[in-house]
């Protein structure tokens, strides 16, 4: 067998570990590289005090069957928890006030009028523009900024109320830069298909009607924190050969082989080296191999983000936490970009008459307030909910998280920088990219790339990806 060294031990490289050991029946001779004193990445699940706290993620999108794959392989299917049903409203802080988002609304398009035309969310002129949207022509442009998608389309005030801090909340983006082909490229699909967005939207709609779709969810998660699929995944794997602490320095090319050196000053030879590590740590490793492709791996750009999880006595809390959460606008000028209610969201996360709130900081447009000290952040957040919630009790738990440079940004133009990358990674027989900077940044996505990864090296055939969304998340 071909001899494999993954560096990178986040979900991206565990699950390249993991697929490779069973494609190959055991047999495969892997080394996993991970730098930090822990598996998994993002993924990180806490147990405090009857609390489950999620230090990145916590749920995974279940239309990419990748995800759900992967928990039936491992044993995890009885742990699969889906969001509450009863109380799935996503709220918009607006001008001092929480504003339920209109019931009916697919991401940033309304598909019901009456809840639209109530809701005192948007403005008279704002709502009139909106609706103006099944007059305006596509513009048949190859990729644009989600900005400019919604702010040709629907206008501006549905941009900066609606989309903007949907979409910020999701990649950590700036919609002036994120590129709309390469998160929702749904949306210019739905334009050129029936020249109108609010149109395409209907027609789905319309669709799971006739159909009798019930409204399915669209997330889930694990019972225990998504920590339980790392932990199953590391427990499935040969211990051999599986370092932690351990940093790759550089690859290099000796012979018809890679030699990777490590900072212990050991060195591993390997027939095929996996990337699993953000863009920007790549470059530095592959430089001496192709400059040209650490180039273009050091122009994907990276942001840092925070959240802070604070536990409460639900007496504590006057304002009802009916629904999953919400955003925060940026043109609010507040410190947070988002409030998740995680124990209204999922069960199971809070003790009997406590409630787990979790609050979102940092991202593109505010990237300095992440990089603070966990303190400053955990003083930051609960000013923050007074302002918002009216939260002034001092919490029974706070613990917070930074995540420096984590977040790969989607700028327009991404999918063809990816391309190029694909391109000269392919003239390197036995190098592979995987994980969040490429083709997805959601778990699926980089579990569909670890798979991919070990398919390549292992022959078999394609997986076959689910790329195409059977229906929408709705808010």
């Amino acid at each position: 067998m071909k001899k494999t060294v993954i560096i990178g031990g986040g979900i991206t490289g565990l699950t390249t570990a993991f697929y490779l050991q069973e494609l190959s029946h055991g047999e495969a001779e892997i080394t996993l590289v991970e730098s930090t004193p822990r598996w998994g990445g993002k993924i990180t699940s806490a147990h405090e005090r009857g609390f489950i706290i999620e230090g990145g993620p916590d749920s995974f999108m279940i239309q990419k069957g990748a995800v759900l794959e992967l928990c039936h392989m491992l044993g995890l299917d009885d742990q699969l928890l889906s969001p509450n049903s009863t109380k799935r409203a996503t709220y918009v802080w607006n001008r001092g006030e929480l504003h339920p988002m209109p019931e009916g609304m697919i991401l940033m398009a309304p598909t019901m009028i009456l809840p639209f035309l109530r809701s005192r969310l948007i403005s008279w002129p704002g709502k009139l523009r909106m609706g103006m949207e099944m007059l305006i022509p596509p513009n048949g442009k190859d990729d644009e900024s989600l900005a400019s998608f919604v702010r040709r389309r629907l206008g501006v005030e549905a941009l900066e109320k609606i989309a903007a801090p949907l979409m910020a909340g999701i990649y950590a983006a700036d919609p002036e830069t994120l590129s709309l082909q390469s998160t929702f490229p749904l949306f210019p699909d739905m334009e050129n298909k029936y020249g109108s967005l609010l149109r395409g939207m209907i027609m789905l709609k319309r669709v799971q009607k006739r159909r009798h779709e019930k409204r399915a969810p669209t997330t889930m998660t694990l019972r225990g924190g998504l920590q339980q699929l790392v932990d199953a995944i590391r427990t499935r794997l040969n211990s051999q050969n599986i370092l932690l602490n351990c940093r790759a320095l550089a690859v290099t090319v000796t012979g018809d082989r890679y030699e990777i050196a490590l900072n212990d000053g050991s060195r591993i030879h390997a027939d095929e080296v996996v990337f699993a590590t953000p863009a920007y740590v790549t470059a530095g490793l592959v430089q001496e191999i192709d400059p040209l492709l650490a180039s273009e791996l050091r122009e994907i750009r990276y942001v840092s983000t925070a959240t802070v999880s604070l536990g409460f006595r639900l007496s504590d809390v006057e304002r009802p936490l009916d629904g999953f959460g919400f955003v925060v606008p940026h043109i609010e000028k507040r410190r947070i970009t988002a409030c998740s209610w995680s124990s209204t969201k999922f069960n199971h996360r809070a003790p009997r008459d406590h409630v787990l709130i979790r609050v979102f900081l940092g991202g593109a447009r505010a990237e300095s307030v992440a990089e603070k000290d966990e303190a400053v952040l955990v003083q930051l957040a609960r000013q923050e909910l007074h302002a918002t919630m009216g939260i002034i009790a001092k919490p029974v738990l706070a613990k917070s998280y930074r995540w420096h440079k984590a977040n790969p940004q989607y700028e327009v133009g991404h999918q063809s920088r990816v391309a190029r990358i694909d391109q000269i990674i392919a003239s390197h027989p036995g190098l592979h990219l995987a994980g969040a900077a490429y083709h997805g940044s959601g778990i699926p996505d980089c579990i569909y790339s670890g798979v991919k990864a070990a398919k390549a090296i292992t022959n078999n055939a394609p997986w076959n990806r689910n790329e195409i969304y059977d229906t929408l998340p709705a808010c």
